[in-house]
C-alpha cells in the first residue's frame, strides 16, 4: 500500500505504528455527515430548456441544519460592472450593464443551414503542393517545443517563406503572368505558400513560449493574417483565402493572452472573443471553422478567473452565463466543462471577498444540477471540491458559533448560523461519501482537502478550533493507512493543525479578556485548556519531527519556520516556559542533525 524510498527494512513498519499512535492519540470528530438525500433539482423547458433549472438544492444532515443555495433560473448574464483601466493604470467602475459587448449569434441547427457552411468551408479549401505540406509539418514539430528560443525561429522561417513568395508573385506580374492562387499551386511545387496552417503553427509556437512578450508576438501574426485576408488591395494576387484565421488561430492566441502575466492580458483575451465574434458575424461569411466554441470561452474564462483583478470571479461567472444562453439557443459547442466551473470557483476563493464562498457554493450545486440532467462533463472534480473548500477558508464572513459553554463556561448566548468551517467539514463528508458510494477517482478527497478543511477551522476563531482540526487530522491519516497514497501527511497539514491550536487558544483568551465577572472554577478550566491546546501544538510539531527522521521520508515533512513560531507563540500565551525551551532547542540542535 505505501511507496516507501528506504532501502530499510524497518522504515515502513516505523511509520505504521507510529501514525497508530497518532491517530490514537486524535480527538475524534462529531461532525454530522453530510447527506445529498434531501437534493432537489426540477427541470423546465425553454424552447429545448438545455441549461435551464430552478428551485433550490437542499442539502441536509440529521439534524437538519444545512446548506441552502438558490440556483440562478438559467445561465443568463446578471448585472455586471463594467471596470476600465483609467490613465493612472488603475481599475475604475461604470454602469452594470446586462448586455455581452460580443455580438451574439443564434445558430440555428437546420440542414439547410449546415449545408451551406459545409459548402462554405469547402469553397475556401485550396490545395497544398508538397512544398508547403513538408514545411507546415516542420513547422508544427518545432511548435511543440515549451522553451524561448524556439519561437522565434518558427517566425522567421514563416515570414522568410511568406517574402520569398510574395516576391515571386511580384516578379511573375511584372512578366505578365497573372493566375490564381489556386493554379499556381498547382503548377509550382517547389514553391512554399504559406496559408493557415503555417501561421497557426507560428502562433502555436509563441503561446508555448515562455518568453514574457509571447502573447504580442502571438496577436502580431494574427493581425498579419486578418490583413492578408481583408485587404486585398495590399495584396499582388489578391485576396488571400489561404490564410484566413479560423478558430485554431484565434484560440492560440487567447490561449497565449491567458499564459502571459502581462497586466491587462485577461482584458485582451476578451477582447480578442469579441473580434472573434465579429469575424465570424461580418468577414468570414458564416465560416463554421471560424465560429467560437468552448475552448475559445474556457480559455477567456481561465485567464480572467486567474487574473486577480478587481471583480474578475464575477468577469468571469458573466462569460459563463453567455456560454449558457448561446448554449440555450442552439449552439451546441459551447458547453463547459469542470474545469471551467472550477476556475471560476478558484477565483471567489481567492478574491477574499465577503460572501465569496456562497457564490461559489452556488456554482458547485448549480454543477451538480447539471450533471444530474445528464451533462457528464459538469460532474464536479476534486479540483473543483477542493476550490470550494477554499473558498470556504478564506471567506473573511466568518459566522462563529459561540462554544464556550461547551468547552466549559459561558452562557454560549452567540450568532447560531452555521460557519463557514463547518459547511466546509459537511462538504468534505459529502466528498467522501460519494467517492465510497461511486469509487470515482475524480471525486477523491486527496490531502489538499483535508488540509483546507483544517486551514478552516483554524481560520474559525472558534475554541473547538484545534478539537475539530484533530478530528480531520484523524480521518486523514487513516485513509492513509488504509492504503491511500494520496493523503499521505506533510507539513502543511501538520502546520494547519497547529494553527487551528493556536486559534483556540486565542479564542479563549479573547474570552477572558470580555468577560467582566467569572467564578473562579470557570478560570481555572479555562486555564486549564490553555495549556492542553499548548501542549497539543507541542505534540504535534514533535509527532512531525519524528516522521520526517524517520528513513525515506522526503522533505515535504519537514517543519517550517512558521511551524516553529505558531508553537512557540502558543507556549508562550500559556506561559509554558520550559516548553519553549525545548522547541527552542529542537529547532536548533534535532533538526540540524537530520539535515
Amino acid at each position: 500500500f505505501f511507496t516507501m524510498t528506504s532501502t530499510s527494512p524497518l522504515a515502513k513498519p516505523m511509520m505504521l505504528v507510529f501514525l497508530a499512535v497518532i491517530i490514537a492519540t486524535l480527538v475524534p470528530s462529531s461532525c454530522d455527515a453530510f447527506s445529498t438525500s434531501g437534493r432537489r433539482v426540477s427541470s423546465v423547458t425553454n424552447g429545448g430548456g438545455r441549461f435551464r433549472s430552478e428551485g433550490v438544492i437542499r442539502m441536509v444532515d440529521d439534524g437538519d441544519a444545512g446548506i441552502n443555495v438558490p440556483l440562478d433560473d438559467t445561465l443568463l448574464p446578471p448585472p455586471t460592472i463594467t471596470t476600465t483601466i483609467d490613465d493612472d493604470g488603475e481599475d475604475s467602475q461604470t454602469a452594470p450593464t446586462t448586455v455581452f459587448t460580443a455580438t451574439p449569434i443564434t445558430i440555428t441547427p437546420t440542414s439547410k443551414f449546415i449545408a451551406a457552411t459545409t459548402a462554405t468551408s469547402k469553397r475556401n479549401q485550396t490545395k497544398v503542393n508538397s512544398a508547403t505540406l513538408r514545411f507546415n509539418n516542420r513547422l508544427n514539430q518545432l511548435a511543440k517545443n515549451w522553451d524561448d528560443s524556439t519561437a522565434p525561429k518558427v517566425e522567421a522561417l514563416l515570414l522568410d517563406a511568406l517574402d520569398k513568395y510574395q516576391l515571386h508573385l511580384k516578379e511573375e506580374q511584372q512578366e505578365g503572368i497573372s493566375s490564381p492562387s489556386s493554379e499556381y499551386t498547382k503548377k509550382n511545387n517547389n514553391m512554399i505558400i504559406p496559408n493557415t496552417i503555417s501561421f497557426t503553427n507560428a502562433i502555436t509556437a509563441w503561446a508555448r513560449c515562455t518568453r514574457k512578450d509571447s502573447a504580442k508576438h502571438a496577436q502580431a501574426l494574427l493581425d498579419q493574417m486578418l490583413h492578408l485576408y481583408s485587404s486585398p488591395k495590399h495584396n499582388i494576387d489578391g485576396k488571400w483565402d489561404h490564410v484566413k484565421p479560423n478558430k485554431i488561430s484565434y484560440n492560440s492566441v487567447i490561449t497565449a493572452w491567458a499564459r502571459s502575466n502581462e497586466r491587462g492580458s485577461a482584458r485582451k483575451a476578451e477582447e480578442l472573443l469579441r473580434n472573434m465574434y465579429d469575424f465570424y458575424n461580418n468577414d468570414s461569411g458564416l465560416d463554421i471553422n471560424c465560429k467560437p466554441d468552448a475552448r475559445s470561452f474556457n480559455a477567456v474564462i481561465n485567464a480572467v478567473a486567474r487574473s486577480r483583478d478587481k471583480n474578475c470571479a464575477d468577469r468571469a461567472k458573466f462569460l459563463l452565463d453567455e456560454m449558457g444562453r448561446l448554449y440555450n439557443e442552439g449552439d451546441d459547442d459551447l458547453l463547459p466543462d469542470a474545469l471551467t466551473f472550477g476556475a471560476i470557483i478558484n477565483a471567489y476563493a481567492n478574491s477574499l471577498e465577503k460572501g465569496a464562498s456562497d457564490k461559489a457554493a452556488q456554482l458547485l450545486m448549480h454543477m451538480e444540477s447539471l450533471y444530474s440532467m445528464g451533462f457528464e462533463e459538469a460532474k464536479p472534480t476534486t479540483f473543483v471540491y477542493n476550490a470550494c473548500l477554499n473558498a470556504f477558508a478564506k471567506d473573511p464572513l466568518i459566522c462563529v458559533k459561540n462554544e464556550i459553554q461547551e468547552a466549559g463556561g459561558g452562557n454560549g448566548n452567540s450568532t447560531q448560523s452555521l460557519n463557514r468551517a463547518e459547511k466546509a467539514e459537511q462538504l468534505l463528508d459529502s466528498m467522501e461519501k460519494r467517492y465510497n458510494d461511486e469509487k470515482d477517482w475524480r471525486i477523491k478527497p486527496d490531502i489538499i482537502s483535508y488540509s483546507t478543511v483544517i486551514n478552516a477551522h483554524a481560520n474559525s476563531g472558534s475554541v473547538n478550533s484545534g478539537v475539530n482540526a484533530d478530528g480531520i487530522l484523524r480521518r486523514m491519516l487513516h485513509r492513509y493507512l488504509m492504503g491511500d497514497t494520496k493523503c499521505r501527511p506533510n507539513a502543511i497539514v501538520f502546520t494547519a493543525a497547529i494553527k487551528a491550536h493556536s486559534t483556540s487558544i486565542d479564542a479563549t483568551l479573547s474570552f477572558d479578556d470580555s468577560e467582566e465577572e467569572e467564578d473562579e472554577a470557570s478560570k481555572l478550566m479555562r486555564q486549564e485548556q490553555l495549556k492542553a491546546s499548548a501542549k497539543r501544538c507541542e505534540d504535534l510539531l514533535q509527532e512531525l519531527c519524528l516522521l520526517y527522521q524517520l528513513p525515506g521520508n522526503d522533505r515535504s515533512l519537514k517543519p517550517t519556520s512558521v511551524t516553529f513560531e505558531l508553537v512557540t507563540g502558543a507556549l508562550t500565551l500559556a506561559e509554558d516556559w520550559e516548553g519553549v525551551k525545548r522547541i527552542t532547542a529542537l529547532r536548533e540542535e534535532g533538526m540540524t542533525q537530520r539535515d
